[in-house]
C-alpha cells in the first residue's frame, strides 16, 4: 500500500493499555491542532493490539472507531496468533501463553464480539509504505530486497533485522521489539539511521510511543509518549 505526501503518524504496540492509548490519541490531536493545523495526516498503527495488557477488547474498539481515511491498522504476530487460533489447539496455546488469557477476559471469553474480531485481524495488511519509509510491525529480511518480503518476514523477524547497520532500501519504522527489555533498555523509541523502533514497553510499565514523520527527512521529526 503506496501513500501520497502527508504527515504520518506511526504509533507503536499497544497490547491492550487502552488507557494509555486513549491519553496519546488525545495528545495527537492537541498536536494537530495546535502545530500542523490544516495538515493532511494519516495514523498508522504497527500491530499488536492485543494480549498481556488488561483491555484488549477497548483498544480494538478504539482503532476501529477511528476515521478509516485518517488511520491504518497493520497486523502484528499477536494478531496472527489470535487469528490462528481458533483453528487449531496447538495454535490456541500458544495464543494464551503469549498473553491471549488477558484478551480473552477482556471480551468475557469466546464470543460473538472476539470471533468477529479475529475476522477483522485476518484482513489487516502487513505494510504500508510512503516515500521515504516503510512501515511493519517487527522489520524486514535485510537480506532480500522490500518487493520480496513475506508476511512472516514482517511479522516476525527480529535479531537479524535489529543487528543489521546497513541502509535498507526505505527507511523502517517498526515496533515488536519491546526497547524496555531489549538493548538498548530506555522503554523510548530507538532511533539508527536505517530504522526506528517504536516498542517502547507500554505493556511492561513503559510508555506508549507516536512518532510523526514528513517529507524533510526519513526519520521522525517529533514524538510523543505517554506512561
Amino acid at each position: 500500500m503506496k501513500a501520497n505526501s502527508m504527515i504520518a503518524i506511526a504509533i507503536g504496540d499497544i497490547h491492550g493499555m487502552a488507557v494509555l492509548l486513549e491519553k496519546l490519541l488525545m495528545q495527537i490531536d492537541a498536536y494537530l491542532d495546535r502545530e500542523l493545523r490544516g495538515e493532511e495526516y494519516k495514523i498508522i498503527f504497527l500491530g499488536d493490539y492485543v494480549d498481556r495488557g488488561p483491555d484488549s477488547c477497548r483498544v480494538i474498539k478504539l482503532v476501529r472507531s477511528l476515521n478509516p481515511s485518517k488511520s491504518i491498522c497493520l497486523k502484528g504476530n499477536h494478531e496472527e496468533m489470535m487469528s490462528e487460533a481458533a483453528s487449531n489447539s496447538a495454535s490456541w496455546d500458544r495464543f494464551c501463553l503469549s498473553g491471549g488469557v488477558e484478551t480473552l477476559a477482556s471480551y468475557g471469553g469466546i464470543n460473538e464480539e472476539f470471533l468477529e474480531a479475529i475476522n477483522w485481524m485476518r484482513a489487516l495488511p502487513t505494510f504500508y509504505e510512503d516515500q521515504q519509509r516503510i512501515f511493519v510491525h517487527a522489520g524486514v529480511d535485510p537480506d532480500k530486497p522490500l518487493s520480496e518480503q513475506t508476511d512472516r518476514d514482517r511479522l516476525w523477524i527480529r535479531q537479524r533485522f535489529i543487528s543489521y547497520q546497513g541502509n535498507f532500501q526505505k527507511y523502517i519504522v517498526h515496533g515488536h521489539t519491546p526497547t524496555l527489555r531489549n538493548p538498548p533498555f530506555t522503554g523510548r523509541a530507538d532511533i539508527r539511521e536505517n530504522r526506528c523502533n517504536l516498542d517502547s514497553g507500554a505493556c511492561y510499565g513503559g510508555a506508549l510511543t507516536a512518532a510523526f514523520f514528513n517529507n524533510s527527512q526519513p526519520k521522525p521529526f517529533h514524538f510523543i509518549s505517554v506512561s
